[in-house]
This record gives structure tokens, sequence and C-alpha cells, in this order.
């Protein structure tokens, strides 16, 4: 079962229906596409508004056609911005999927624009540039733009879903991928992580699962899945439901890297391997 995947509609290299296959091939029950929905400003790797009824239907009329052989889920991967919520829920078709993975790709500005009143928004895992960007706007200060992050973090858990609808949080400690280039990161690691535990625990009423992500690991070159096995130990402990998933953008990604996670997180954590499959690999 994966739940994070792209497609052509978004970023992704396979189509709905190579993934399809591919899962079947797997002999896989369940599979969930999760394109990134649209944002208020132009993204280059969300679904574009124009295609968002595409999408949907292409996602369902795959739910009918596949039915007897597996069961596919119709989700989104939607972004938080604080100062502005869920932006891509108000549109009706994009409500209606069957669960969201709530993501943090972007952090705002400190203050609203003179010019137009609105906030400017950084994309913090994009490139190491970008990143810089993000940084110099809050004034070269790690600890204030992970404080900024942790805060958005807080905005997207805390804030409801329609309908009740499945809420997973996605790669919650994704801002690390540049962050740990800096050296005042290892300093600030504990003080990072231990917030994020808190978040957590605090709002365990307000989300379904957080995924470990192992798109860290096979693509991004980290040697820590999201989230830093640490934390995943300290989750655990407080009972917070986990749920692997591969943030796939190709179908032959829909595996990737959960084995290897697998065994990194036995080796590090006292978790055993046959609890994390427990607790990250639903059956229903």
């Amino acid at each position: 079962m994966n739940l994070h995947t792209h497609t052509t509609f978004c970023d992704g290299k396979s189509s709905p229906l190579e993934y399809v296959n591919k899962a079947i091939a797997l002999n896989w029950k369940f599979l969930g596409f999760s394109a990134h929905a649209p944002l208020p400003f132009p993204c280059e790797w969300c679904l574009p508004v124009e295609k968002v009824s595409n999408y949907c239907k292409t996602i369902k009329d795959l739910q009918v056609a596949f039915k007897p052989q597996i069961q596919i889920h119709h989700g989104l991967e939607i972004d938080y911005l604080a100062h502005l919520g869920y932006p891509c829920l108000t549109n009706p078709e994009l409500n209606a999927a069957d669960y969201f993975i709530c993501s943090i790709h972007y952090l705002p500005s400190k203050e609203k624009s003179t010019t137009n009143g609105e906030y400017r928004y950084y994309e913090i895992d994009g490139t190491y540039a970008q990143f810089m960007l993000a940084l110099k706007e809050y004034n070269y200060s790690l600890k204030k733009l992970l404080s900024a992050f942790l805060q958005s973090t807080a905005g997207l858990m805390s804030s409801p879903l329609p309908n009740n609808k499945p809420k997973i949080i996605g790669h919650i400690d994704k801002i690390v991928l540049h962050a740990i280039e800096l050296p005042e990161f290892e300093e600030l690691k504990d003080w990072f992580y231990q917030k994020l535990l808190q978040l957590s625990i605090s709002n365990r009423e307000n989300f379904d699962f957080i995924e470990i992500n192992t798109r860290a690991l096979y693509h991004k070159g980290l040697n820590n899945p999201y989230p830093h096995v640490q934390l995943i130990e300290s989750l655990q402990a407080n009972q917070i439901p986990l749920m692997f998933n591969t943030d796939a953008h190709h179908r032959n990604e829909l595996e990737a890297g959960v084995q290897d996670c697998i065994q990194l997180i036995a080796s590090y954590t006292a978790i055993n391997t046959s609890q994390i499959q427990k607790a990250c690999l639903p059956t229903n």
C-alpha cells in the first residue's frame, strides 16, 4: 500500500494507469493517488487548475474499472500556507477527495508586502538557492526559519479538514533537506525535533497518520527518512499512528526505500522490524 504518489498530472513521470498496473503486478490491495493540489500562485510542480476536473475524473474512472482487482483511493497532497490555511479546499472538486496528505513546501515572509498588502511565500524544499532566499528573509537566522516552519506545522496539524476526511501529515521535517547543510543545525536539532514531537502529541486528535517518507533516502541522498529515525522512535513510543509512503514520482518507486528504511530504523532504535511493519503498513 502507498498513498503518496505523483503522476504526470503534476510532477510525476508515470501515468495513473501505469501506477495501477504496477501495483497489481505487486499484488497490492490498495493504491492512493495524491497529486499536488494547485496553489494561489504559479507553481511548476502542482496540478494545473485547468487539469483538476480531468485528474479527478481519471482517478474515479480507475476506481470503477479496477474495483475487482485493487482498491484505488482518490487523494491529494495539499499545502498549508501560513495566514491562508489550505487554499485549494475552496475548490469543491478537490474538497471531495477521499483523503489528504497535508504538507509544507512554502513559508511566508515575515510581514505583508507594502505594495499589495499580501504575504510572499518562499519555497523551502526546492533548490538550495531557493532555501537561502527564505533564510535571507529571516535575517539568515536558521532558528527563526525553523521557528516559522514549526509555527506553520502547528497550523497544519490543528486546522480541520472538510467532512473529517483522513488526514496524513506529509514529510513532517521536510525543511531539514537543506537545513542540515548549515553548521547551526547540529546545535538546533534536538530543540527542533523536540518541538515537532510536542506538536504531534498535542495535536494527535487532529490527524490520522504521520507518514514515514522514504523519498529522502532513495532520491534526496539523506541518511534518514522524513522524519529522522529518532523522532520516529519517539512518535511510536507515544502511540502516534505512522504510515510508510514512498512519495513516488514514477511507477517503479512504489516500494522504493521501504525495506531499507525498516532496516535503518531497526538498527538505530529500540523498535524491531515487525513493530515497524505493524505500525506503518496498514492493511485496511
